[in-house]
């Protein structure tokens, strides 16, 4: 059973109902208390119950199979629950509560699923609400305390009911409160997260930008630059509201800021030279760019807006690319070959105190800060080559300690994202034969709750590269 280490109660989620349509709740649970389930050994037992209709309606079956996989897949992709899909017994078990309009604790205590008893049930329901319009009621019940911890309707009222089309984003929406609630917070969930990526389209020599959720759904892809060109390099803002990129559309490199919700696109960085590879400081007002308008790439701090000059930050005779700031927005990583081949090194944002902190043979390029401690540190990812054909994603300590590689050694493994967690990175690798956006997980040695090492995110034509994973 699920193991209760912390002394800390929490209030019910706002406004939990009582849906009709699923049953109604004891007397003793007006108010819905939220035993955190961190903090002991063993992960908590958690069925999740198929989703239901309230009223039959036109792709019905399809509709529930998918709502059901999504939240079996978020929830076990969480880490923090041993999740089950319903068994023909769990089925049963639904069935008479919905009859009796009542939830069986002692009855759901006695489900056995290969001698596993449950901590958790999670029950869901579609609630037609108007031509392709819906609403998801969601309750969660605690097995062990005997009480419904989690009652929420998306989509009901006073709030306006979702259309079909928006269906994914209701449930995981859902899964992230579960996973939220049931954690006291331990875990952040990851599951509204999306990937920005560059496509390339070789036989046309164009790549562009689009965007897929965290967990690959093929019906999420969206293309959000149409330049016919070449746009690289996404990066997320710290609010994930906007992009910032570099695109070739006016036949040279130049820095571009992408608002999502608008469309619009705004130039950030158009110096002489080339303006390339932009990442968000933290305060998410200024980008960190290289461009040479010096005459050689160097490291500049800008306004998102490209209302005022760039102040300089490096004052070198070798180029000097691909910089990220950390968390705390005080240094600074980036590449610089002036040991004679492309490394990582490390600097104070006034570019002082500047150290490697990579030693791989050929190159490396691509770093990147975690956003949380991973460890009990910071770390920074990047890519590093053996060869032209060979790379693997590494992460450091910012100080060069504690070299760790993640990739096993083949294919060419590239431009490392961490997930706002900081348990897993994303990174782009042609180990499928075209290169492909995977996920593993951020720390050698460990495997992703299904037992795999990868799991594959894109499946779009081209060659998928450069993800950047949204900050929520």
């Amino acid at each position: 059973m699920k193991k209760l280490t912390l002394g800390i109660w929490l209030a019910a989620i706002g406004g939990a109902a009582v849906f009709a349509g699923l049953f109604s709740a004891g007397a003793g649970e007006s108010t819905l208390p939220v035993p955190p389930v961190m903090g002991g050994l063993e992960k908590p037992k958690m069925m999740v119950v198929k989703p239901t209709a309230r009223e039959p309606f036109a792709g019905q079956e399809q509709t529930l199979q998918e709502l059901n996989d999504l939240m079996v897949f978020d929830l076990g992709f969480s880490d923090a629950f041993r999740v089950y899909a319903e068994t023909p017994q769990a089925a049963f078990l639904h069935r008479q509560d919905v009859e009796r309009n009542a939830i069986s604790y002692e009855d759901w205590r006695r489900l056995d699923v290969n001698g596993v008893m449950m901590d958790y049930i999670v029950k869901s329901e579609l609630v037609p609400r108007g031509p392709g319009l819906f609403e998801l009621d969601l309750m969660v019940y605690d097995l062990v305390d005997g009480v419904r911890v989690i009652g929420r309707a998306y989509g009901g009222p006073p709030h306006e009911p979702f259309a079909r089309k928006n269906l994914r984003r209701a449930g995981h929406k859902a899964t992230a409160e579960i996973i939220s609630s049931l954690t006291q917070g331990q875990v952040k969930p990851i599951t509204e997260t999306r990937f920005a990526f560059v496509n390339y389209n070789a036989a046309k020599n164009i790549k562009e930008i689009y965007l897929i959720d965290y967990d690959g759904w093929k019906d999420s892809l969206q293309q959000i630059t149409f330049f016919n060109s070449i746009t690289n390099f996404p990066d997320w803002s710290p609010d994930g509201t906007e992009l910032a990129y570099i695109s070739y559309k006016n036949n040279w490199p130049d820095v571009f800021v992408h608002n999502l919700a608008q469309g619009k696109v705004t130039p950030a960085a158009q110096f002489k030279g080339t303006n390339n590879t932009p990442r968000w400081l933290p305060d998410g007002r200024n980008l960190i760019i290289s461009m040479s308008a010096y005459g050689n790439p160097e490291l500049s701090i800008i306004p998102k807006e490209g209302t005022k000059q760039p102040r300089r930050l490096t004052h070198n005779n070798w180029p000097e690319v691909s910089p990220d700031v950390s968390p705390d927005g005080n240094r600074v990583a980036f590449v610089s070959n002036r040991v004679g081949s492309p490394q990582i090194y490390v600097m104070d944002m006034d570019g002082s105190n500047t150290q490697r902190i990579s030693y791989v043979e050929r190159k490396c390029e691509s770093p990147f800060w975690s956003p949380v401690p991973v460890g009990g540190d910071y770390r920074i990812a990047f890519s590093g080559y053996y060869d032209n054909l060979q790379s693997d994603i590494y992460t450091v300590r910012p100080d060069g300690s504690d070299l760790q590689m993640l990739t096993d050694g083949k294919f060419e493994n590239l431009n490392p994202t961490w997930s706002p967690d900081g348990q897993y990175i994303a990174f782009s690798s042609n180990r499928l034969g075209k290169h492909e956006i995977f996920i593993m997980p951020s720390t050698p040695n460990r495997l992703l709750p299904d037992g795999k090492k990868y799991y594959r995110v894109t499946s779009n034509p081209g060659e998928n590269i450069c993800p950047s994973w949204s900050p929520n």
